[in-house]
């Protein structure tokens, strides 16, 4: 017999993994696939550099000339590229959380369980009566 947390917990991962697909297969891979350098914005263009070769990026956030900013770019394509935004860590929590969920409703239905066959044992009312 399956129990229903055991359902919820399935159905739970298996929306994180589509999530999770989703993600990594828009432009925001390069957040987690990526790798990382450090640009210059100048008159909201990210100037940054990968082996040599100097590449731009629009600056999303209007930041002062001069600020060093983290780029994360594709390995294969440089000019694929994303600078550090709150919204990787939003994104990050979104495909995380279908995960824990599942993971803290497989522990909280566990302890339940042992909870409950520990009250059966101790119940002076199911003890043999002699």
């Amino acid at each position: 017999m399956t129990l229903p947390s055991t359902v919820i917990a399935i159905v739970l991962l298996v929306v994180g993994l589509v999530v999770a697909t989703l993600d990594l297969q828009s432009q925001n891979r390069v957040y987690w696939t990526g790798a990382s350098v450090t640009g210059t914005v100048q008159g909201g263009i990210i100037f940054y550099r990968v082996q040599g070769q100097q590449y731009t990026l629009d600056d999303p956030v209007t930041q002062p000339n001069g600020a060093k900013v983290a780029v994360f770019y594709d390995h294969q394509d440089p000019s694929v590229a994303l600078s550090n935004r709150p919204v990787r860590w939003i994104e990050g929590g979104a495909v995380l959380f279908w995960f824990v969920a599942a993971v803290a409703l497989l522990i909280g239905a566990a302890l339940h369980r042992t909870r409950d066959a520990r009250r059966r044992r101790l119940d002076p009312r199911r003890q043999i009566q002699w």
